[in-house]
């Protein structure tokens, strides 16, 4: 939800989604990632509509709406992101990360 240009309320999952769809985005992120060797943390956008998801943008940091994503997966992004930026190791098993 957004008021002039600003959101004011994240929610996430998108409840308009089902199962399948929201699969094949999940697949088609880590994918993309996976593609162009992407280290970090980063938000990938997308429009979906008509059962159909198009690509809108990848921003490649922590965006402010992060404690979502981090209450919804019990995943810490920002400790990940320093990690990340200090060359330490970072483990990420896709499929213990749960909504």
């Amino acid at each position: 939800m957004q008021r002039r240009h600003q959101k004011i309320i994240e929610e996430a999952p998108a409840l308009n989604l089902n199962e399948e769809s929201l699969k094949k985005t999940f697949k088609a992120c880590i994918e993309l990632c996976k593609d162009i060797k992407y280290e970090g943390v980063g938000t990938i956008e997308f429009l979906y509509e008509n059962g159909e998801f198009y690509f809108i943008e990848m921003n490649t940091r922590i965006q402010v709406e992060h404690p979502v994503t981090e209450m919804i997966t019990g995943f810490d992004l920002v400790k990940a992101q320093l990690r990340i930026a200090l060359g330490m190791d970072i483990t990420l098993d896709q499929s213990k990360i749960i909504f």
